[in-house]
């Protein structure tokens, strides 16, 4: 069932920066948040029939969205129910990672303590394979369900830091996520999230940002890479690299995409000129 769109909630020109961790982003011709599957249904036809292109976001913790911002649809998913039925988790795309991550603990359930502290929901956590600790998401994963079909594990894509959901143009919207867990001690599970928040702590910068930018060139970290060409603290306009991790670009106050382009070109550049490497980005840019 597709709702009609007078039923829908649609904003014209809306700031995207608003709706993104970084603070950054112009304004999106049209914006709709949708809390279920007819919403969401009813916001891509909006879209089809304008003849406009869309895309479907959650926290906009991991997009840097440009400053002309997006002549389409933004479509932000708003739908965080989830279950817990034995050892596995089913949940809706837009649940907050932290959300289950804190059910988990309490029903005695391991395998996501590693994702304590990410920001986001576990629909974009999925879509780009997220993972700290040398774990990921795709650990946990047993299906996926989308607007028009069911996935296995395997038939997902998962690679580091990529699935085959990730890219912008896609059109197979996640719906759900079931996670496989595994029954442990909660006093145990605690620990392990203090202790992962613990070594987070003093690397996580408080300035607005969207996390990682780039892919690490395994064995290699892509911070280390960065700091080494002496690019911790560089700047321009009003976004930085921190002084905490240098993989990580934060928002000073007034910065604008442009400017992380900039910083995201400076990095590459210096890295390729330095180590022959060629960095990855790990966001996706919009």
């Amino acid at each position: 069932m597709i709702l009609d769109i007078k039923e829908l909630d649609i904003k014209e020109n809306e700031p995207l920066k608003n709706h993104s961790t970084f603070e950054i982003g112009g304004l999106a011709r049209y914006f709709v948040v949708a809390k279920n599957k007819e919403e969401i249904l009813g916001a891509i036809k909006f879209a089809e029939d304008k003849n406009l292109p869309y895309f479907v976001f959650g926290s906009g913790s991991n997009i840097l969205f440009g400053d002309d911002g997006y002549n389409g649809v933004a479509i932000k998913i708003n739908d965080s129910k989830f279950v817990i039925r034995d050892s596995n988790i089913i949940a809706n795309s837009g649940t907050l990672l932290s959300q289950i991550i804190m059910a988990a603990t309490e029903a005695g359930l391991s395998g996501l303590e590693w994702g304590i502290g990410i920001p986001g929901t576990i629909g974009g956590c999925v879509a780009g394979n997220c993972g700290a600790f040398g774990k990921c998401i795709s650990e946990s994963i047993k299906k996926i369900k989308t607007l028009d079909k069911e996935y296995s594990k395997e038939e997902c894509g998962f690679c580091y830091r990529d699935s085959k959901f990730k890219n912008i143009d896609n059109k197979k919207v996640i719906l759900e996520i079931e996670l496989e867990l595994k029954k442990d001690n909660k006093e145990k599970i605690k620990q392990e999230i203090k202790n992962n928040l613990m070594q987070r702590k003093d690397r996580i910068p408080p300035q607005p940002s969207i996390g990682c930018i780039f892919k690490n060139p395994k064995p290699l970290a892509a911070g280390k890479l960065i700091e080494e060409c002496g690019l911790k603290g560089a700047k321009v306009g009003d976004a930085q690299i921190s002084g905490l991790h240098a993989d990580i670009i934060v928002n000073l106050g007034n910065a604008k995409a442009e400017d992380v382009l900039e910083l995201i070109k400076l990095c590459k550049e210096k890295v390729k000129e330095k180590f022959k490497i060629d960095l990855e980005e790990e966001i996706v840019i919009i």
